[in-house]
């Protein structure tokens, strides 16, 4: 559906007004809502919930998806609604703009494959106008009546940092590999591991390439990557095993490590302190995380102003 695609922020979907009717969905002021309108939003949100959704859950998402599309196409009429109280109006030649930057755009200047797309979704030339009339009516308020009227003091940024500092640490991590024997089931079988591990780590102070030695000695899931286990953060590691590389130098290899259930030798590569991201680097995260908070609450505000102003009733 190219047209939907359109950016008209969901009037295109009012193609449901070639559906039969079967009923109002909603009414503000005069303004009726079908239910065939809200069906036709609801489509294509249902193709993709029943790719991952099935019985009741299904039902559930379905309702949920009918709900929010209602709720939305009611936002938009109180908005229309209040755009005319106000006494304003659009002109025609707005929506000319309109329609010669969708054919010129979308349709290669061919005003033909245009009307033919309409056609298809069962849409008249006038009804679309009126429905890009009401979108860009929808944006213009939107606009005057909530973005300009977001403001943001740069201590509320500060603000946020510093109370949410948590969210901008990175925490120390750790490269290396790591050589795993299995203890065995008896105490010689565990005592000869250990000793094994020995001669291993001697090999490795003597020169030998940890790696190497780890692809034919390690009896971890990583042997045939040497051993690799990338960058980890110690607290993810087992207690003993974090314990035996804490301190070490990238380059240097731990002691022999010994858990009920394994055997380690690891080589540290690699150390990335603990450190928090400067303010000046997530500034601009920050402000526009907050300016769209309070355009959301500013939003919802004014939604509510108008449902008390004008007539709403949801059948």
């Amino acid at each position: 559906m190219a047209l939907i695609a359109a950016g008209l922020v969901l009037a295109e979907g009012a193609a449901g007004r070639a559906v039969p009717v079967d009923g109002y969905a909603a009414m503000v002021n005069q303004r009726v809502i079908l239910k065939s309108e809200v069906f036709a939003l609801v489509y294509p949100v249902q193709q993709k919930l029943q790719l991952s959704y099935t019985g009741l859950e299904l039902e559930k998402k379905l309702d949920e998806a009918y709900r929010n599309v209602l709720d939305t196409l009611i936002e938009r009429a109180l908005i229309v609604e209040e755009f005319n109280r106000q006494g304003r109006a659009l002109p025609d030649r707005a929506i000319d703009t309109q329609v010669n930057s969708l054919i010129s755009e979308r349709f290669n200047n061919n005003r033909m494959a245009f009307l033919d797309a309409l056609a298809e979704e069962r849409l008249t030339l006038a009804e679309w106008r009126e429905q890009a009339k009401d979108s860009l009516i929808v944006m213009i308020l939107r606009r005057t009546e909530v973005m300009d009227r977001v403001a943001l003091a740069p201590r509320e940024v500060r603000k946020y940092y510093e109370e949410n500092l948590d969210r901008y640490r990175t925490p120390e991590e750790v490269l290396f590999r790591l050589i795993v024997l299995h203890p065995g089931t008896t105490e010689e079988e565990r005592a000869a591991k250990v000793e094994e591990a020995r001669r291993i780590r001697t090999r490795l102070t003597e020169g030998e390439d940890f790696s190497t030695v780890a692809r034919t000695a390690s009896e971890g899931p990583k042997a045939a990557q040497g051993g690799d286990m990338g960058w980890m953060e110690p607290s993810q590691l087992r207690v003993e095993l974090a314990q035996g590389i804490q301190g070490l130098d990238p380059g240097q290899i731990s002691e022999v490590i010994e858990t009920p259930d394994e055997i380690y030798l690891a080589k540290v590569e690699g150390r990335k302190q603990a450190s928090v991201t400067p303010f000046e680097e997530v500034r601009r995260t920050i402000e526009g995380l907050l300016r769209k908070q309070e355009a959301d609450r500013l939003y919802k505000a004014w939604i509510a102003r108008l449902k008390n102003r004008f007539y709403v009733k949801v059948f």
